[in-house]
C-alpha cells in the first residue's frame, strides 16, 4: 500500500532547517499559491526553531491566528544485551502549530489571536532592521574573507610561483650554481664533465 502523499502546507521542522529557507518558503505559499493555512510539527530541540518561524511569519504577515497544540512522543530502541534484548523508551516533547488566515469557529485551549497591528509593525520595522544588519556584517566578512582575490583566496608566499622557494625573498632569482672555474655546472649540480675541464684548460692557455 503505497504512503499517502504529504501536503506541501504540512512543514515538519528539523534540528537541521534553517529558518529563513522555512519563512521564504511559507511566505511563498501564503502570497503565491494562495494558501490559507500552513500547518507545522517539531520534536525535542527543533521546538526552538519552530517557534521563530511562527512568530517571523506573524510579524511579515497580518492577520494570521495560531492555535499550538502540545503532545508527547515515544521512541524505543532495542539494545542486545547478551541473550535478552533491553528496550529503552524515551519521551520527547511535541509542538503541532496551526496558522490561518480564516478564524476558527470553536476556540480552544491554544488559540492565539492576531497581532495588533500597531505591535505588528513596530514587530516588522525591527525585523527588517535585524536582516539589514545581518547582511551588512555578512558583506563585510566575504570582503575580507570570501571574495576572489581577498586574504583567503590569494595563494600563500611559499605556495605561489616565483615564490620564497622559487627565488630570494628580494625580488631576483637565485643565480646558477658555479664550478671552480667560475662556469655553471650543468643542471645546477654535479662536478663539471671532461669536456668542460679541457674547454677551461684550452682557455687559460689561450686566453685570446
Amino acid at each position: 500500500m503505497e504512503k499517502a502523499k504529504k501536503a506541501v502546507n504540512d512543514i515538519r521542522i528539523r534540528f537541521s532547517s534553517r529558518i529563513g529557507r522555512v519563512v521564504s518558503y511559507c511566505e511563498r505559499l501564503l502570497k503565491e499559491d494562495n494558501m490559507r493555512e500552513i500547518s507545522f510539527s517539531a520534536v525535542g530541540g527543533s521546538i526552538g526553531i519552530l517557534v521563530n518561524v511562527v512568530e517571523i511569519l506573524k510579524t511579515i504577515t497580518p492577520g494570521l491566528y495560531q492555535i499550538n497544540r502540545i503532545a508527547t512522543v515515544s521512541y524505543q530502541s532495542v539494545e542486545e544485551g547478551g541473550k535478552a534484548e533491553i528496550q529503552n523508551q524515551r519521551l520527547y516533547p511535541k509542538l503541532e502549530v496551526k496558522l490561518t488566515l480564516d478564524k476558527p469557529e470553536i476556540i480552544t485551549e491554544g488559540f492565539q489571536d492576531v497581532l495588533d497591528e500597531a505591535k505588528r509593525k513596530e514587530l516588522l520595522e525591527l525585523h527588517l532592521k535585524r536582516r539589514a544588519e545581518r547582511r551588512r556584517r555578512f558583506r563585510g566578512r566575504r570582503g575580507v574573507r570570501g571574495r576572489r582575490g581577498g586574504f583567503r583566496g590569494r595563494r600563500s608566499i611559499r605556495g605561489r610561483r616565483g615564490g620564497f622557494r622559487g627565488r630570494s625573498p628580494f625580488g631576483k632569482r637565485r643565480g646558477p650554481i658555479r664550478n671552480r672555474t667560475g662556469r655553471p655546472m650543468k643542471n645546477g649540480r654535479g662536478r663539471p664533465t671532461v669536456n668542460a675541464k679541457e674547454k677551461a684548460v684550452k682557455e687559460k692557455a689561450n686566453p685570446n
